[in-house]
């Protein structure tokens, strides 16, 4: 592994920190309207700073990277990789800047994406650096000083342009709260079986209301970053914590008159563990709470439980109970699944239709978030499995960084994520009946994306799937849809993809 200008491991003098375009829109010229503000590049940035470095920023969401007069300038560049699709917007951002003649060495990586590509028990960066030959990682520990949950941004977002935080405020922002989750489910790449640690939820929520204020915006929509809202309600747990931070967010709200409205993920028994306190939960609506994301993975059948590792094998009675509560108390259940782990077969995908039918009939506030499971993702157990480090799909993500854009959570099941063709035929069928279903009654807040293909579309769905996909897209691209078959699918790829709207 090779590190530049600091023996540390992180970039030092003058630092460019770029983040990528979202991954459907990397030959895009013009600005995404929908961009989000990258918080962990900014928080990453005041760490460096903090360490002596002098940062700048670019977003490629909003400007084109080729655009940026004097790149050539700085003495190391940045790049965040949030997420396993987004490591072919890194590459993409990488191989700009090796084309205008930086140098390997001066480029930097971090983030979740990143740091799934390295071996924690060795070391070992061989997978990294096939992706981005010399270039430098930087890990979440060399960023650790004794303040890193209490770090905030607020000197970082002085430095964006007032008519990016515009578009950036018109959006959802994301809300430091949390990280850390007692479970181990196998599927997941996030911080598992860690306590849950607490970031500075006040002086987050403060940063953002000053420019709210600056911007005369009256009221700020966030995702917080808790993994699991409810388990401090758990045994064990501590509520006093969560109770501090919904404190926090109280007061800064009223303080600065601006109302804000969280939408957090949680599981259904800490859910229903949490709600159990009338105190609390009258705390959790006044902090604007409006929606939780209920995972219901596998809920169809007890076989799947065990095998993802989720710890609730009553996990179908507790979604019922937890959809219950929470749309009876002014709550929106948020049905977040994924289908087609290695651990389904046909007949439990066709349960898990019939779940998650069941539950989006039900309850006519809740809402559909559902995916194709990409279960051999960098970070997760999954991935070190030997059996996949030997596959074909494994050896072509591995040999061009372009196909990692199909380990998006939103992509159709496809060749990589699923190679076995009949499974991933099923996979995609109730998948896009699902989506179909929420499309209908107008709750869906999951957009399924194209993959890049072999051959032609017919590898990835039947006729009769394709005709209910179809229908979706005439949501989206209406010109598009008359003259798309399935044998010319690729060749509309981006420009559909390009339509879909963005997964929150």
């Amino acid at each position: 592994m090779t590190y530049s200008s600091n023996e540390s491991g992180v970039p030092q003098g003058r630092v460019l920190m770029i983040n990528p375009p979202y991954v459907h829109q990397k030959d895009v010229d013009h600005a995404d309207k929908s961009a989000q503000l990258p918080f962990g590049l900014l928080y990453a940035g005041e760490l460096l700073e903090q360490r002596g470095a002098k940062v700048s920023y670019h977003d490629c969401q909003l400007e084109r990277l080729v655009d940026r007069n004097e790149i050539d300038a700085y003495d190391n560049y940045g790049i965040t990789v949030m997420g396993t699709q987004n490591i072919a917007s890194a590459n993409h951002v990488y191989k700009t800047l090796i084309d205008i003649g930086i140098k390997p060495e001066q480029i930097f990586f971090g983030g979740q994406g990143a740091e799934g590509l390295i071996d924690e028990a060795t070391g070992d960066d061989k997978e990294f650096q096939m992706l981005f030959p010399g270039s430098n990682i930087v890990s979440r520990e060399s960023l650790y000083t004794r303040n890193y949950w209490s770090t905030t941004i607020r000197l970082q977002l002085k430095k964006i342009p007032s008519e990016h935080k515009d578009i950036y405020f018109n959006n959802e922002l994301v809300l430091a709260w949390s990280q850390g989750c007692l479970y181990g489910c196998n599927f997941c790449g996030a911080q598992i079986m860690q306590k849950e640690r607490f970031y500075d939820v006040k002086e987050n929520l403060k940063t953002y209301l000053e420019i709210a204020r600056e911007l005369d915006k009256k009221s700020l929509d966030f995702y917080v970053t808790a993994l699991d809202f409810g388990q401090q309600a758990l045994p064990h747990g501590n509520p006093g914590l969560l109770n501090a931070a919904l404190g926090d967010v109280i007061m800064m709200s009223e303080r600065y008159g601006i109302e804000v409205h969280n939408r957090a993920l949680t599981r259904a028994d800490s859910y229903l563990a949490l709600v159990r306190d009338d105190a609390l939960l009258k705390r959790i609506h006044d902090a604007g709470f409006y929606q939780f994301g209920i995972g219901a993975d596998g809920a169809s059948s007890v076989d799947v439980l065990r095998a993802m590792h989720k710890g609730d094998l009553d996990l179908k009675v507790h979604i019922m109970q937890a959809f219950e509560h929470a749309q009876a108390n002014g709550f929106i259940p948020e049905i977040l699944y994924v289908f087609g782990t290695e651990n389904d077969t046909p007949e439990t995908l066709f349960q898990t239709l019939q779940l998650c039918s069941e539950l989006l009939k039900k309850f006519d506030k809740s809402i559909y978030r559902g995916f194709p499971a990409k279960d051999f993702i960098p970070g997760n157990k999954n991935w070190k499995r030997p059996e996949w480090k030997s596959s074909e799909a494994y050896k072509r993500l591995m040999s061009e960084a372009g196909n990692f854009e199909d380990l998006g959570f939103e992509t159709l099941a496809n060749t990589i994520s699923h190679p076995n063709k009949k499974m991933r035929k099923e996979v995609n069928a109730r998948a896009v009946e699902m989506s179909y279903v929420a499309h209908t009654l107008g709750r869906v807040q999951s957009f399924l994306t194209i993959p890049i293909m072999e051959k032609d579309g017919t590898e990835l769905m039947s006729a009769g799937t394709f005709e209910i996909f179809r229908e979706i897209l005439k949501n989206y691209a209406p010109d598009i849809v008359p003259r798309l078959t399935l044998e010319n699918l690729p060749d509309y790829r981006k420009e559909i993809n390009l339509r879909v709207p963005k997964d929150k």
